[in-house]
């Protein structure tokens, strides 16, 4: 489980096409003992899935290899800066 801040300051979250790539990353990421939370879509972020996946900063770039290497699609990656989401890219 992820332990961050209240205010998502820094954090990151990866937004999938599919539940079914949702917990696949969370399974994934559990095995290979990276910190991350599996939660729900904020609502002001429009996705094909209603589960997203959290992590924090220093976990971006690996978790982000992990994801091409496992052939896993998402459909954004959004950090939190200054109290909005906004889109990041790699």
């Amino acid at each position: 489980m992820l332990h961050c801040d209240e205010k998502k300051i820094g954090t990151y979250l990866i937004m999938f096409t599919s539940y079914y790539f949702a917990t696949k990353t969370d399974s994934i990421l559990d095995n290979k003992h990276i910190s991350h939370d599996l939660i729900a879509t904020p609502p002001t972020l429009h996705s094909h899935c209603g589960l997203c996946i959290r992590i924090l900063p220093l976990d971006i770039e690996h978790v982000v290899g992990i994801l091409e290497e496992e052939k896993i699609s998402h459909s954004g990656i959004y950090k939190y800066v200054k109290n909005q989401w906004i889109r990041w890219d790699s």
